[in-house]
């Protein structure tokens, strides 16, 4: 089988399928109860949150931990607009299912109104743009690092600078991009990681929010996380998310190098009539092909039955027939943004998985 859908979720890796094992016998009591197992666990916990900090670099009282990227996001855009007093959200039309359900819920309530950055053709959101759009209405921004379907990578530490100047709360996804792509989120107020797309379990996940920022928790009498998340805490994921952080910041660039040449091999010998979306700063772990003659589902049955695994859309999108947002935000009609598919690499991958991909995707091609 070939795999090319680590956009959508990663193999656990055997190093942090041990550790979570491991875990799950030894530190298998609530980290809240007071009894002495409790105690271990609580203390077990905190030797994670300190080494995400020291890899993040950012203070460990912000770290909160969840159950994923979805419930980062939703945790955030709640705390956020909950905190701010201002009702305007500015938001990329390229984000996550999660934070568009979330804030579309909130509009509905009266919490929030929501005003849509506007994108070039590849996806980037300008920086001088989003700077006109701030008025004095605006309480947060957000804008995802990378894209999960057109690899598309944002000049976040930019966008973020931007929002702190004005003083707006800055939430950003960097799901995609935690130990893939180089970081500098020193001026956003929070951010959302995912263990599942590094290596790790799911069911495991980082929000960080900003501990100096004045955040109010949105429910009452929550003892979980510094008060923002109810909820146990599922600490032996969260210890074989903590190894799958550090193995994959460790061997960060040699998988970049990896990635760029599984991606150059089927970039550099494509029919000019496929399109290769994002444009040139995009991540190399994710490429968006427009095909000239075929629907995106076909193609994605037809290389299934080669046994190659590819996606079509965001995998949290994927039952929703409605086109890709982000497809159409950069300018594809609904007919165009039906013939898109998703190929994003990951360690397993070998160099000859990117040629064989090429040879069936062209045989698919010539009988159209």
């Amino acid at each position: 089988m070939i795999y090319f859908d680590h956009a959508a979720t990663t193999k656990m890796s055997e190093a942090s399928l041990q550790v979570f094992m491991d875990a799950s016998r030894e530190f298998f009591a609530n980290s809240e109860s007071l009894h002495d197992a409790g105690t271990k666990s609580a203390a077990f916990l905190e030797k994670c949150r300190e080494s995400f900090s020291e890899l993040l670099q950012v203070p460990n009282r912000g770290i909160l931990f969840t159950s994923g990227g979805t419930e980062s996001n939703q945790i955030a855009i709640q705390t956020l607009i909950h905190t701010t007093d201002k009702k305007e959200v500015l938001v990329s039309p390229l984000e996550h299912a999660s934070v568009w359900q979330q804030l579309m819920a909130l509009e509905q309530a009266g919490k929030c109104r929501i005003k849509v950055l506007p994108v070039d053709s590849f996806g980037q959101v300008n920086p001088a743009t989003l700077e006109k759009m701030i008025s004095a209405e605006t309480g947060l921004i957000i804008i995802q690092h990378v894209n999960s379907e057109i690899g598309t990578i944002q000049p976040i530490a930019e966008l973020a600078h931007i929002a702190k100047k004005a003083g707006v709360f800055f939430h950003t996804d960097i799901v995609q991009s935690f130990g893939k792509i180089d970081l500098d989120l020193s001026d956003a107020t929070s951010f959302s990681i995912s263990s599942h797309k590094i290596y790790g379990p799911k069911g495991a996940g980082i929000l960080f929010m900003k501990p100096d920022s004045p955040l109010q928790a949105v429910l009452p009498d929550v003892h979980h996380e510094f008060g923002f998340r109810p909820g146990t805490v599922n600490v032996p994921a969260i210890a074989a998310f903590t190894t799958a952080a550090y193995d994959i910041i460790e061997n960060r660039e040699q998988e970049a190098i990896r990635a760029m040449k599984l991606k150059a091999a089927i970039c550099d010998t494509l029919e000019a009539r496929v399109e290769v979306e994002g444009g040139p700063n995009t991540s190399p772990y994710i490429l968006g092909l427009t095909l000239p003659n075929m629907q995106g589902q076909e193609a994605l049955l037809a290389l299934n039955e080669a046994d190659i695994q590819i996606s079509t859309t965001s995998a949290c999108s994927l039952r929703d027939l409605a086109p890709s947002r982000t497809l159409i935000a950069t300018g594809k009609t609904t007919e165009e943004a039906n013939r898109f598919i998703r190929l994003s690499f990951g360690r397993e991958n070998e160099l000859n998985d990117s040629i064989i991909f090429k040879e069936e995707i062209d045989k698919l091609l010539r009988k159209r």
